[in-house]
C-alpha cells in the first residue's frame, strides 16, 4: 500500500516478478499522475488494486490495513513487501515454499539489519496484530532458514517537493499510531514492548509535531480530501523551491484525487 513513491514500487514489482501469482495494492495515492503510473503496472502484472481512503492507516493502523489487503488475495500463502523493498539474493523462494507445505511462516533477512522478517505466511493461520511495528499472531509452523535476502531502495527522489510531502504524510500516520498505543492500550496486540516504551517516552513530542499543522491534522482525522488538497498545495509552496518547480502542481485540482 502507499500514498506515493510509484517509481520505487515499480522496482519492487519487477524484483518479485516470477515469485508472486498476483499483486494486491492498497491505493492511497495523493496525486493522479501517480495513479496513472499504477495503471501501467496493472497492465503489466496480475494486479488487483483496492482503493482506500488516504487516512486508512492513520485511522485503523498497519495490522488492520495489511489484513484487509491479504483478505483480497486469491492464495492463502501471501507475502507482505514494502514499497522499495527488493530481493537482493534469492535463496530459492518458490521451491522452498512449495516443498515445505507443512510450514505456514517463512522469513527473509536484510542486508544490514539482523532482524528476521516473518512476512511470508498462510493467511488462514496467521493474522497481523498491532497498530504499528505489527507482528503476525497465531500458531507458527515456521521454516527454519531464510528464503531470501532483502534490500531497500531509495524512495522516489525525482521530485523533491513530492518527496518532502510524502515524508510529512508518513510522519503524521506513524505518530498517530505511536500515540494510539499509549492512548488505547487495548489495541497493542503483538506490539513489541520496546516500541511501547519508545512511544511513551516520546508521546508529547510526537503529539506536538503531529498536530503542528492543525488543518492538515484535521484532514486526516476527518478524512476530508478537499481539506487535504488545500494543505498539500500550501505545504509544497515553499520559499526553498523556485516558482518554476511549482507550476505543475500549483492550485491545479486535477493532480489530486477527488471524492
Amino acid at each position: 500500500m502507499g500514498a506515493g513513491n510509484v517509481q520505487a514500487l515499480g522496482k519492487t514489482l519487477e524484483s518479485f516478478d516470477g515469485v508472486f501469482d498476483e499483486v494486491v495494492y492498497g491505493d492511497m495515492l495523493l496525486f493522479q499522475e501517480d495513479r496513472d503510473v499504477l495503471d501501467k503496472y496493472k497492465q503489466q502484472y496480475n494486479m488487483g488494486v483496492l482503493r482506500m481512503p488516504f487516512n486508512f492507516i492513520f485511522k485503523y493502523g498497519f495490522a488492520h490495513t495489511l489484513n484487509t489487503l491479504a483478505f483480497q488475495a486469491t492464495n492463502n500463502m501471501v507475502i507482505y513487501a514494502n514499497t522499495s523493498e527488493v530481493i537482493d539474493e534469492d535463496y530459492g523462494i518458490v521451491d522452498l515454499v512449495k516443498s515445505n507445505k507443512d510450514c505456514n511462516a517463512f522469513y527473509f533477512v536484510h542486508r544490514t539489519d539482523p532482524h528476521r522478517w516473518f512476512r511470508m505466511y498462510n493467511k488462514s493461520d496467521l493474522k497481523w496484530s498491532g497498530c504499528i511495528h505489527e507482528q503476525l499472531a497465531g500458531e507458527y509452523r515456521p521454516f527454519h532458514k531464510p528464503i531470501f535476502m532483502m534490500a531497500d531502495l531509495e524512495k522516489d527522489m525525482d521530485n523533491l517537493i513530492k518527496a518532502d510531502l510524502f515524508n510529512s504524510v508518513k510522519e503524521i500516520v506513524y505518530f498517530n499510531n505511536y500515540t494510539k498505543i499509549v492512548d488505547m492500550p487495548h489495541a497493542l496486540g503483538e506490539t513489541d514492548p520496546g516500541w511501547v516504551s519508545f512511544a511513551k517516552e516520546n508521546y508529547d513530542s510526537m503529539k506536538s509535531r503531529m498536530t503542528a499543522n492543525e488543518e492538515l491534522y484535521k484532514a486526516f482525522v476527518t478524512g476530508d480530501e478537499y481539506l487535504l488538497a488545500k494543505n498539500v498545495y500550501g505545504h509544497i509552496m515553499k520559499d526553498t523551491f523556485k516558482s518554476s518547480d511549482l507550476i505543475e502542481y500549483q492550485g491545479d485540482p486535477k493532480y489530486l484525487n477527488k471524492k
